[in-house]
């Protein structure tokens, strides 16, 4: 299972909840008395709260990842931010991580940096994480996470701007379908001339 897969399964009494990391989920996870099965990288819940794990799904990804969904990437513009001791996030992604005033900062999963940095700065005590003017992509967004309200006002705004993801399909899939193709054009002409 991908870090950034979203997906809900029921397994006996038992919910168990795969997505991406995202400190507000996890914060609600908690409160759900919800177990990290670090072997696993998913959430357990008991299964008498599933409408609440939903609903949680829903509000922090979008999706519950019960129903197939696609992925898109998302392209932000000009952004900057930091973060006091913390990392940057953005529609619940850690864009930038740092650790300590002098340590750089290192991008989160599935982010481009394709302009602009990531750095630390500031003091030893009060160290940031900061992004200067980047552009960037989050890839393996959830699509139905464009719906969520910070997300779609972005987009609104201009500065964010989504590219659906289309999967090249594997070279043999292709050369099967077109023999495939190719079998069933042959019993087209024969019934044309019989």
């Amino acid at each position: 299972m991908s870090k950034q897969e979203i997906k809900l399964e029921i397994n006996d009494d038992q919910i168990i909840v795969y997505t991406p990391y995202h400190a507000e989920f996890v914060a609600k996870a908690r409160n759900f008395r919800g177990k990290w099965d670090k072997p696993r990288g998913a959430w357990i819940f008991d299964d008498t709260i599933i409408e609440h794990v939903r609903e949680a799904m829903i509000q922090f990804f979008g999706t519950t990842g019960e129903v197939p969904y696609d992925n898109c990437t998302l392209v932000i513009e000009n952004y900057d931010a930091s973060c006091l001791t913390g990392p940057v996030v953005l529609f619940g992604r850690i864009i930038a991580r740092a650790f300590g005033r002098d340590s750089g900062a290192k991008l989160g999963d599935d982010i481009v940096l394709i302009s602009g940095s990531v750095d630390s700065s500031g003091s030893v005590k009060n160290w940031s994480t900061t992004v200067n003017k980047a552009t960037l992509h989050i890839k393996n967004f959830p699509l139905p996470g464009t719906e969520l309200p910070e997300v779609k006002q972005a987009i609104e705004e201009g500065w964010v701007k989504v590219i659906r993801n289309t999967k090249k399909r594997p070279e043999t899939e292709i050369r099967e379908e077109i023999t495939a193709l190719l079998a069933r054009i042959d019993e087209l002409k024969k019934e044309l001339e019989s």
